[in-house]
């Protein structure tokens, strides 16, 4: 498992100047590697693999003086980068996705990264270099390549072996991610579970009835950011006035993102840890398709589902909790008692699930959270939940028409006893 550590960086006036020179032959780079791969397909047909230009470095570096004031370390990142890319690229292309995502042409990199070497020591036990050297002051010191110390605010210790750093220049500072490896966590026993249901109108509401409000954090913005956009465009293209509205604009956003970012690493944090659950359950949605339409993409691309669930996932792999994503089909169209759909399919603007079956009245995404955790619990007979809803009574038809491989994916528990029907 790996744990990527944020701290900000401060680095002094020289040191930064030397670092965006360093970020602009970094750019050069990669663009030149792109153009190297990309001339050798269109003339002999020919990948041309990332050793190749590592060794195409190591001449230019005994050739070119700006190849030199770079670190080989930070480069041959850069490169791994590009073939990253194109490795991606040929995977698409491979599986015949629409979108192939051809590397484009860089105008600017944000980031530069290295890998921490291991270094011998005299008892012969090989060791990986610690790039923080501690003080005694509030500011330690992170050791760049070629470059020296440069102070560095450890707020909370590193955890693992740290494998690699990058510095990444955003609008309100430098800062530093440092990969460590940390032993996989085993996962705890499931003895407690909980399925959330996404929306606009509230962000999630949980199966046992609880709503998280919606913040909005893009639309409480949109009007700041809509003067910061306003002056601008009213500023000459170029000039210092213009940089200067496009850093506070740049910052704006940042802010954005980072109040969106703390909302949901703590209400991650309430559903784990506070509310005491270690099974968290929820839909897999295809948010992609879901930003097509024109009346919600604006609510959904700000709520940030995707987000949501990929910090879900990283804590649950860390702190070895569980969490399953079930099918969504008509999980808001169904009783969550009688197990029946609705005759008619209920609109957006329908936001109490009223069953003409059983006469269960529910609010509608309480009724689809509740549903979701039936989905789940029902993959496999046995388990703590059993779902009532006919169309996922039968593991089989979990198979067959919610397009899983296997119905172990939805297990939340080992079967212990066959519930009779």
């Amino acid at each position: 498992m790996k744990l990527t550590f944020r701290y900000p960086v401060y680095p002094t006036q020289e040191q930064e100047t030397t670092l965006l020179r360093w970020l602009d032959h970094l750019c050069e780079l990669q663009n030149s590697a792109r153009h190297d791969r990309k001339v050798a397909w269109e003339t002999e047909g020919e990948r041309v693999s990332c050793n190749d230009q590592q060794q195409k470095l190591k001449v230019a570096r005994e050739k070119y003086d700006d190849f030199r004031e770079v670190p080989q370390d930070i480069q041959v990142c850069a490169l791994e980068r590009t073939d990253k890319a194109f490795d991606g690229f040929y995977r698409r292309c491979k599986k015949g996705d629409a979108k192939k995502g051809y590397p484009r042409h860089r105008k600017q990199i944000r980031s530069m990264s290295w890998k921490l070497r291991k270094h011998k020591l005299k008892s012969g036990e090989r060791v990986r270099q610690n790039p923080i050297r501690e003080t005694a002051w509030k500011h330690d010191r992170l050791k760049v390549p070629k470059l020296g110390e440069v102070k560095i605010y450890m707020h909370r210790p590193l955890q693992g072996d740290p494998t690699g750093v990058t510095l990444v220049k955003k609008a309100s500072g430098w800062y530093a991610h440092i990969v460590c490896e940390l032993p996989d966590m085993p996962k705890v026993e499931a003895t407690e579970a909980i399925a959330v249901d996404m929306g606009t109108t509230h962000y999630l509401t949980t199966s046992e009835g609880e709503k998280e409000d919606n913040p909005r954090w893009y639309r409480q913005a949109e009007g700041v950011t809509r003067k910061h956009s306003k002056d601008l465009s009213r500023k000459k293209k170029g000039s210092n006035r213009s940089k200067k509205q496009q850093h506070k604009l740049a910052l704006h956003h940042e802010r954005t993102a980072n109040r969106r970012k703390d909302f949901i690493g703590k209400l991650v944090y309430k559903l784990y840890h506070y509310k005491q659950n270690n099974v968290l359950v929820a839909e897999d949605l295809c948010v992609s398709n879901m930003v097509k339409n024109k009346h919600l993409s604006k609510s959904i691309s700000d709520a940030s589902w995707c987000a949501f669930f990929k910090w879900v996932g990283n804590i649950a792999e860390r702190d070895g909790f569980h969490f399953h994503q079930v099918d969504p089909k008509n999980t808001s169209q169904t009783c969550s008692s009688c197990g029946k759909k609705s005759p008619k399919k209920l609109s957006l603007a329908i936001r109490t699930f009223d069953c003409s079956f059983c006469g269960m009245s529910l609010d509608r995404d309480h009724n689809a959270a509740i549903n979701i955790l039936f989905r789940a619990a029902a993959a496999l007979r046995g388990e703590r939940w059993v779902t009532t809803l006919y169309e996922t009574r039968n593991k089989n038809e979990a198979t067959k028409t919610k397009g899983f491989k296997h119905a172990e994916q939805l297990m939340l528990f080992d079967a212990v006893t066959s519930p009779s029907l």
